[in-house]
């Protein structure tokens, strides 16, 4: 449409008078969402009111990108989800007769011949103006800059209220997220926004790629990822350990296995404390409150301790009466966290869970 800006009105004038009364099916797709639903879906765009039907095509979750990788143990089907996301492309490049590392450096951090080391930057081009800039948001959130002012100060496009329309643009591409407390009962007017890349690709390719780009085109493929990738690797799996466990309690919501209705699946930050999950019901005062521990070493009693403690602050702040809890680990539990999470209703779930769930 950027090549013929009359198309859409080609389309309609078509449609109207020759195809309206005919078996054709018609399926325009598009990339960037925001275009779509303003120029093709918007009340003012020449197709308005004609369409059957729409349908925003989402990622593949994690249960459904493990199946890609039959051979790999469900911790390392979760790592490569983490690092490619649920794009079925993406998904296909990697090969579970290699490790993970040997994947990230062969077809990611390769210059030469990686069949993904220049995929964000060829689709971002396509899609934006001043991709610089945008380029410049991106590597400053892909490196742990999540509030507004942050983001500014990291990516040096501007002033806060700049940068704060380029974000928009962002999240109307549905490249960002602009994230708020799951307390927040009206997040559009929430101070407490922070912003999150949404795909996991573009997330590991703007941490580790974009801000070392001078190295890999140098060759230094190898150095980059065993000082650069390998080090951090865990603490960027963290991110999207938490993200899986809000999916996975937002499913046992739809399925009904929680023990109240919640209003809203998330997090929650303040001055005062945080959690990586937290469903809720204001209306019923309840909640149920989860910590994730991406770790080697196995979640003791004072992991569920301390979650007590973070939860009751946020229950005071919020008015909640009724907590619920849950521990997400990577490598299990101790005998001890076992015994009490078993007499007291403590859901204790294991990467192995969130990967491949009990039916």
């Amino acid at each position: 449409m950027s090549g013929n800006k009359a198309i859409l009105s080609i389309l309609q004038k078509v449609w109207d008078e020759r195809l309206r009364s005919s078996q054709v099916m018609i399926v325009l797709c598009g990339s960037y969402i925001g275009m779509m639903e303003t120029e093709v879906l918007g009340y003012n765009a020449p197709l308005y009111g004609r369409r059957t039907g729409s349908v925003l095509l989402q990622t593949l979750d994690l249960q459904s990108s493990a199946l890609f990788y039959p051979s790999y143990s469900p911790e390392e089907q979760f790592l490569a989800w983490a690092v490619v996301g649920g794009m079925p492309y993406y998904l296909t490049t990697f090969s579970d007769q290699q490790k993970l590392l040997s994947n990230i450096r062969i077809h990611i951090l390769d210059a030469h011949s990686g069949s993904l080391y220049s995929e964000p930057r060829l689709l971002l081009m396509e899609e934006l103006r001043e991709p610089r800039n945008y380029f410049s948001l991106l590597r400053a959130i892909a490196q742990g800059n999540t509030r507004l002012n942050e983001i500014a100060q990291a990516s040096g496009v501007g002033s806060p209220s700049i940068v704060a329309r380029y974000l928009d643009i962002l999240q109307q591409m549905r490249l960002i997220t602009r994230r708020v407390p799951a307390t927040e009962s009206q997040p559009e007017k929430s101070k407490r926004g922070i912003y999150q890349i949404n795909d996991h690709f573009l997330r590991f390719w703007f941490r580790y790629v974009h801000p070392n780009q001078g190295s890999l085109e140098l060759g230094l493929a190898d150095s980059v990822l065993t000082q650069r990738v390998q080090p951090d690797l865990d603490h960027f799996a963290a991110i999207a350990f938490e993200e899986a466990a809000r999916e996975f309690i937002a499913a046992k919501a739809r399925e009904g296995k929680l023990p109240f209705l919640p209003e809203r699946v998330g997090s929650w930050w303040s001055r005062i404390g945080e959690l990586d999950v937290l469903a809720i019901s204001s209306s019923e005062r309840s909640a149920l409150v989860g910590e994730c521990k991406w770790s080697v070493n196995p979640v003791g009693m004072n992991i569920l301790e301390d979650l007590k403690d973070r939860a009751a602050k946020m229950a005071r702040e919020s008015g909640i009466e009724h907590i619920h809890y849950a521990l997400f680990s990577r490598r299990g539990f101790t005998k001890a966290l076992k015994d009490h999470a078993a007499k007291n209703d403590i859901g204790l779930f294991r990467v192995d869970d969130l990967v491949q769930p009990k039916l």
